[in-house]
């Protein structure tokens, strides 16, 4: 699985040597940009990154045209996300799209974007990186960022070191425990909002399917006033895109009045800074866990603004006691065998309504040197997953929810129901 993070940028052209130039500095202060993949001599089937301090990454130069600066990446995205890991390459790649008539221009849309196997980054790390890359751009100066880094610990043994061994068996034992109760008690069968008619079987959707985005944004006024609204409520953002979401979603699914369904939310949740020592944001490397899901009848989901703060309030709840009880460093220690057990055909009895992830408020600037950030849009692959997935973010003081879905499964059409549905319903909480 790839997941990635587009730059839309304004300014003077970007030559590809100054871009190189940049990839290279930050290959040097990153052991896995510097890196190839190799299979591993001793367990086959599994892999090693091979550290090479000659090896250049791959950057490629997409001509486009400037009123295709919003949309272009989304075809060339769709052409190539399906594109595997190659044996003796890196993890990593870097495209730069821009008009080649706008190379004298001083202020016209350019964009870049990184693209990363998510197995050596999660979204704070990858997006730190690119903050570090536009840096280095901007200022052609390597030693801004300091020396290199060493190799980032892995998520097992971060909660491995953070816990004890009796530690980490009461934490197990405590999630098994939970997870045997919530299967138990979910009698009602999950809401799902519906699935297009498409002509192969769901087994089949790496063959057939294609990843779409869909995003929307709230001012930076609008995003104050509901980071000002969240605190007089006492709960956190996540919290409340959280609530708007389900009740986007509650008027997507389909309601039977005979046999009662239920939302069921799967939570990512970051592990870095729940482990002892935390760990940087800088390392990249891949540190997202989750928690139990979150589940609500779908006939109790609330229509009014009070309702939707109530609901948030609700699901901050269930996310900071899934916290205290250790769920995300449980978790995090099976997250490798989950991810294998997933390559298996989807079965729907069991897939949430839609999963969330938060990359929080990331460290990006306005202003570049001479490029302005426009916005930056995290996007990945999702052509093996029969439900929508929410990403949120914030920079520069505005948040974007991004919601990503397997097409034709979930046509382009359906992610812009639930984006704008999601936007009205974080509107309605915040002016009342």
């Amino acid at each position: 699985m790839k997941v990635g993070v587009l730059l839309h940028l304004q300014g003077p052209c970007i030559s590809l040597e100054a871009l190189t130039i940049a990839v290279n500095h930050l290959q040097y202060r990153h052991p896995f940009l510097r890196s190839r993949l190799q299979n591993n001599p001793t367990k086959p089937g599994n892999y090693l990154m091979e550290e090479d301090n000659a090896f250049r990454l791959k950057i490629r130069e997409v001509p486009r045209k400037r009123n295709d600066h919003l949309h272009f990446w989304r075809q060339e995205w769709r052409e190539r996300e399906k594109e595997s890991a190659i044996i003796g390459q890196g993890l990593v790649e870097f495209w730069l799209l821009q008009d080649p008539e706008d190379s004298t221009t001083a202020n016209a849309p350019r964009e870049v974007i990184l693209i990363c196997e998510h197995c050596v980054c999660d979204g704070l790390s990858l997006s730190t990186v690119a903050h570090e890359l536009l840096m280095i751009l901007s200022k052609g100066d390597q030693h801004i960022l300091g020396n290199a880094l060493e190799w980032p610990i892995t998520m097992e043994a971060a909660i491995q070191r953070s816990l004890s061994t009796w530690g980490r068996l009461v934490t197990f034992g405590k999630f098994i425990l939970a997870a045997m109760y919530w299967r138990v008690t979910r009698t009602q069968a999950i809401a799902r909002i519906p699935l297009a008619q498409v002509d192969f079987s769901l087994i089949d959707m790496v063959k057939y399917c294609h990843t779409e985005v869909s995003y929307g944004t709230l001012c930076k006024e609008e995003t104050q006033k509901l980071v000002d609204k969240c605190h007089r409520e006492r709960v956190t953002v996540t919290s409340a895109v959280s609530s708007a979401i389900l009740c986007a979603s509650s008027t997507l699914v389909n309601v039977d009045d005979v046999e009662p369904t239920q939302l069921v939310v799967a939570i990512a949740a970051d592990t870095r800074r729940r482990c002892i020592p935390t760990i940087p944001n800088h390392d990249l490397s891949y540190h997202v866990s989750g928690t139990m899901a979150f589940t609500i009848p779908t006939r109790d989901t609330p229509t009014t603004f009070l309702g939707m703060w109530q609901l948030a309030s609700a699901f901050g709840h269930h996310v900071k006691t899934s916290i205290d009880a250790g769920q995300t460093l449980a978790l995090g220690m099976i997250m490798g065998k989950i991810y294998e057990k997933n390559l298996g055909p989807p079965n729907l009895a069991q897939v949430p309504t839609f999963g969330i992830s938060n990359w929080g408020v990331l460290p990006y600037c306005k202003q570049y040197g001479n490029w302005e950030l426009i916005a930056t849009i995290p996007f990945g692959n999702l052509i093996r997953a029969p439900m929508p997935f929410a990403l949120i973010q914030t920079v520069n003081g505005v948040l974007t929810v991004v919601f990503v879905g397997s097409a034709p499964i979930f046509p382009l059409g359906t992610l812009e129901n639930l984006r704008n549905g999601t936007l009205e319903k974080l509107r309605l909480m915040i002016e009342n």
